[in-house]
């Protein structure tokens, strides 16, 4: 005798709404902590390809010093600068008719760029008439910043207004100099002139009187050379009253800053200065938190605090102010 069996199969259970709810919350929980983390290890290789590149930037000015038996300078004429003969050899101080050409397109051969520097006559063609003027060099942009995604880019500065131009995060320091602003500043040498009596390395006249490492008083390995800058379109767009306040790589000013002001500098009351300030811009600024990279003479790059003390950041950026100071990160 055969009988039938009904066989009853339990479901499995499945998650209640609070479970749910339970797992979402701690997801979004384990979400926040890594975040920052994520982005803090974003930054931090960021930062390393930044530093990367100034190294490239300064070491090659060790090879263009080898070949050329100087340390790499601006080309620069300007009529307030007409003290001495031939300072008008580099034509407009800006502009299509301007061959103001900066240290960083003297390097170019030295970074691997001959074709630009070649196909674009440097620098003895004219902005107007060189296509090199708006080519954009990866090496010149920190990934850190968005300067790269808004090159090239037609600029309303003082000196390339109008011209479609290559961008650069990376500038070459000038020295302590400043004669305007809460941060105004009388040189080592007893001028205040950042452009023409500048004390540091990168001045623009510098072509008129070349320097050599002997030149740098203070020591390589304490004296900076270039330092870093960030985006911003307002900067760029500031036209005549912004002075040197662009980015183009290719001009001898905008390729320069000061470090009368402090890192990242704000007024002395912790507020920020406006964007087109031509007093508050003109120093070195980075999206590192904390700080800026700077290549120094020696071919090294060091991270600088926020927080370093005025006199000792001022100091590393003058050749021969015979301070003994250094800054390491």
């Amino acid at each position: 005798m055969s009988a039938n069996f009904t066989r009853f199969r339990k479901s499995p259970r499945g998650f209640t709404l609070v479970e749910l709810l339970v797992v979402i919350a701690i997801i979004g929980v384990l979400i926040a902590l890594l975040l920052p983390a994520v982005q803090q290890a974003r930054e931090a290789a960021r930062r390393m390809s930044c530093s990367n590149k100034m190294k490239q930037i300064v070491l090659a000015s060790h090879n263009f010093e080898a070949a050329q038996k100087s340390i790499v300078f601006n080309r620069y004429s300007d009529p307030g600068y007409s003290n001495f003969a031939g300072w008008d050899a580099w034509g407009d101080y800006g502009g299509a008719n301007s061959k103001g050409w900066s240290w960083l397109t003297a390097l170019l051969p030295y970074l691997e760029q001959s074709a630009i520097y070649d196909q674009g006559q440097i620098p003895n063609s004219t902005f107007g008439a060189s296509g090199a003027v708006r080519q954009s060099v990866d090496l010149f942009f920190c990934p850190s910043d968005s300067m790269q995604q808004n090159s090239p880019y037609v600029e309303q500065t003082h000196y390339m207004a109008g011209l479609e131009v290559g961008l650069t995060n990376y500038k070459g320091v000038l020295g302590s100099n400043f004669c305007w602003g809460p941060y105004a500043n009388t040189g080592v040498n007893g001028k205040c002139e950042p452009w023409a009596d500048g004390d540091g390395l990168m001045i623009p006249l510098a072509w008129h009187a070349k320097k050599k490492q002997s030149s740098i008083v203070d020591g390589l390995s304490n004296t900076f050379m270039a330092g870093e800058q960030i985006w911003s379109e307002e900067t760029a767009n500031c036209g005549a009253t912004g002075y040197g306040l662009g980015f183009a790589y290719a001009h001898t000013i905008e390729a320069s800053a000061n470090c009368a002001l402090p890192p990242n500098a704000k007024k002395p009351d912790g507020t920020e200065f406006a964007k087109t300030d031509f007093e508050g811009q003109n120093g070195f600024r980075s999206r590192h938190p904390g700080g800026v990279q700077f290549g120094y003479a020696d071919g090294s790059v060091h991270f600088v605090s926020n927080n370093v003390e005025l006199a000792i950041y001022r100091a590393m950026a003058t050749i021969a102010g015979e301070e003994v100071l250094a800054i390491r990160d």
